[in-house]
């Protein structure tokens, strides 16, 4: 395995893409804290890898002070005013299609990043987006993901002409130069007024052209938009302290899988497919708890203070079934990033169109990409996740930081891979909690993970042990992690991705 870590005192970034990382470090070079450099690795990996977190999709972030305080962004957008039960009754539908103009909710990404500016940043904000804005105006080397995103989803593509324009005409070659003029225009107006997608020029030209393809997004729920701040939820274990983000994301399903696994104990080999049925057995009724329970928290009936409380978790062994019938979950939806400053800050950033390419509906001019996260709703009656108009759904997103109380040790990580996600974090934490596993080896080494649509164990080679039945893939997932330990930060890239990590001297 070709080495993926870098390390120094003066920073660290770990993201999907090479020229992502650059972005990042050259705003630390330049005197900016990790704020200011995840925001400008968050909008060079909208340009690199639009369809995995382009700007027509989400974004959050965990975020850990040099003083040690952790907080989360939430930049997920709420559905349209109009889209309900009831419209979709009326059009004939059985539920939010998974693509197209109806799947699509406010994207929260610019607002969010705008949002997080405001209250770390300390470069001015075009100066931040400089290097994005270079990218999708004078090109940059195609890489694998696009490339071979664009080939896989050429069909669907296809069906909408802003799509069409933007990603088949022509499609990318690998490592040839490619632009996006669009979107150039795009970043530059942001560049200028950080609320344009929500009010602007470009907001009206999105809404205009989503309102003709026959979708509800209008000008008005661009305009209503507001990213939050809200409090982690926290959970000890063992001698560490875990952070993950609150409802509506489903990061309370990574601390409800940690809480019975420190009850269960782990089977001695890291890599046997005995370890990872143990993490699936305790995983299935934290799902099943989640999909009854987790949504926009205005709709739960639990509070948010109560998610981690003995009565739920004792309510959550009583549940058996989660599986839903359905394919498998393996969309390449999400690209992480995490970055760790000079003075101890830590940003772990998610952004997501949830499906590659979202909703597959372009806005041409701008070439803004909209997502489909609106097919994260369910249609089934009195729950908090059941559609419903200006509504946030059950969001996949989320990120993990990890306190070590001896050490002091802080590590930041994530990856892609939608509902395995809270699996996957369970994984790279007990890797290196329980299996003392360093960094590198923690999202490297192989994993499994128990699939929410067809309730069969996905595989990846290498995992020992593995019987007829399962599913075996070549990845699961792409994770990024960043750690302090005491001066030096160091950053981790996952050998299934194409990143590379970036330290400063």
């Amino acid at each position: 395995m070709a080495r993926a870590y870098a390390s120094g005192f003066g920073g660290v970034i770990a993201s999907e893409e090479p020229l992502a990382s650059y972005a990042g470090a050259r705003i630390l070079e330049a005197g900016g804290n990790a704020v200011d450099a995840s925001i400008a690795v968050s909008f060079a990996l909208a340009i690199l890898v639009p369809h995995l977190g382009g700007i027509g999709g989400d974004f959050f972030a965990l975020l850990s002070t040099p003083n040690g305080r952790v907080e989360v962004l939430n930049g997920s957008g709420q559905s349209p005013r109009g889209l309900s039960l009831k419209l979709l009754e009326e059009r004939g539908l059985k539920g939010v299609p998974e693509r197209g103009p109806l799947s699509i909710v406010v994207p929260g990404m610019v607002g969010a990043l705008y949002e997080m500016w405001r209250r770390y940043g300390t470069l001015e904000w075009s100066k931040i987006l400089e290097v994005p804005v270079k990218l999708a105006r004078e090109g940059f080397p195609a890489p694998p993901s696009l490339v071979n995103a664009v080939k896989l989803y050429s069909n669907v593509l296809g069906l909408d002409e802003g799509s069409k324009l933007t990603y088949l005409n022509p499609p990318p070659r690998l490592w040839e130069p490619y632009r996006f003029k669009g979107m150039a225009l795009l970043l530059e107006s942001i560049a200028l007024d950080p609320q344009s997608l929500y009010e602007g020029e470009v907001a009206e030209a999105v809404a205009q052209y989503v309102e003709g393809r026959g979708g509800l997004l209008g000008l008005e729920d661009m305009k209503s938009y507001k990213p939050e701040w809200v409090e982690p939820l926290k959970a000890s274990y063992k001698d560490w302290v875990l952070y993950e983000v609150p409802p509506n994301s489903q990061g309370v399903t990574t601390l409800h899988i940690m809480k019975l696994l420190e009850e269960r104990g782990l089977v001695e080999d890291p890599y046997g497919i005995d370890r990872f049925k143990g993490v699936v057995e305790v995983a299935i009724p934290c799902y099943r708890w989640r999909d009854l329970n987790i949504g926009d928290p205005r709709y739960m009936k639990v509070g948010v203070k109560e998610l981690l409380s003995s009565r739920v978790l004792e309510e959550i062994k009583g549940l058996t079934s989660a599986s839903k019938s359905g394919d498998l979950g393996l969309h390449g939806d999400t690209t992480f990033h995490a970055v760790a400053d000079r003075d101890g800050m830590v940003v772990a950033g998610i952004q997501s169109l949830f499906y590659p390419f979202g909703s597959a509906i372009t806005e041409p001019r701008f070439q803004v990409t909209l997502n489909n996260r609106a097919t994260g709703f369910t249609t089934d009656k009195g729950l908090p996740n059941t559609l419903a108009p200006s509504k946030k759904p059950l969001h996949t997103l989320s990120a993990l930081i990890m306190v070590d109380g001896g050490s002091g040790r802080v590590v930041a990580v994530g990856a892609s891979g939608g509902h395995y996600r809270p699996q996957l974090h369970a994984v790279f934490a007990t890797n290196i909690i329980d299996y003392s596993m360093n960094l590198e080896e923690a999202i490297n080494s192989p994993r499994a993970a128990w699939d929410w649509g067809t309730g069969r164990l996905v595989v990846e080679r290498g995992v020992k042990g593995t019987v007829q039945g399962h599913v075996v893939v070549e990845r699961l997932g792409v994770a990024n992690a960043v750690e302090i330990l005491g001066r030096a930060r160091g950053g981790a890239t996952d050998m299934r991705g194409d990143g590379v990590p970036v330290a400063l001297p």
